[in-house]
């Protein structure tokens, strides 16, 4: 029997702007921007050293702006080591219960990838090949392993996974994070219902992940986290 062809070790980054309370909106979802120019500056360059970026449903209900590498000069470093201007997006949704209209679907110099399940009605699946490739897992819920295996396969190795908190629960849950930056912000938003960093269940007390602290950079009142998680 010939031996399961194993897919490259995809590298994983999570990126996000949190208050000092860990949430990244308010209660009611609000759209927010919770770090300066500087955090911007930031997620450009992660964005330009990956070659696909990582987005929930509830990132692109809530907003639905396209994953792009905003700066000029960011842009063109990214373009002469012969990549595209911006990472492809992907999205992950069990239903394609998405609005069709936001920008994110919209962007002509962005290749998309949106990640379904069966849950999805066909119906749904075909509107959607019209806006962007459309893999459906065969499985009721979307695995981050086979998520990354088709990304592998697609030779997108580096992944950078921008929320929301849902996100990344399943993602750490599933062990497939290799790298944090968090940009600690200085608000308090507080709120039982307001999303944070890690949505989800959560992890009980025997099965917390550890982190390493790599750096650690202060800018004004912003600090610039970034860990590697042990294991």
């Amino acid at each position: 029997m010939p031996r399961k062809q194993v897919q490259p070790r995809v590298h994983v980054s999570v990126n996000m702007a949190i208050s000092l309370d860990g949430r990244i909106s308010t209660r009611r979802r609000e759209q927010i921007v919770l770090g300066t120019h500087h955090d911007r500056r930031l997620m450009d360059v992660l964005r330009a050293r990956c070659d696909a970026v990582v987005v929930g449903a509830g990132t692109v209900r809530h907003d639905g702006f396209p994953i792009l590498v905003r700066d000029p000069a960011v842009r063109a470093r990214r373009v002469a080591r012969g990549k595209p201007p911006h990472p492809v997006n992907v999205i992950l949704s069990r239903t394609l219960d998405l609005p069709v209209s936001r920008p994110i679907f919209r962007r002509a110099d962005t290749e998309r990838v949106v990640f379904t399940t069966r849950q999805a009605t066909a119906r749904r699946v075909a509107s959607f090949r019209a806006l962007a490739d459309v893999v459906v897992l065969p499985r009721q819920s979307l695995s981050p392993h086979a998520v990354l295996d088709v990304l592998a396969a697609r030779g997108l190795r580096r992944v950078l996974v921008e929320g929301g908190g849902e996100i990344h629960w399943a993602f750490a849950r599933a062990d497939c994070v290799d790298e944090i930056y968090v940009t600690l912000t200085p608000r308090l938003i507080g709120g039982a219902g307001a999303p944070s960093l890690l949505d989800g269940k959560g992890f009980l007390r025997d099965e917390h992940r550890r982190l390493k602290l790599l750096s650690c950079r202060r800018v004004g009142d912003e600090l610039f986290l970034r860990y590697r998680v042990l294991r």
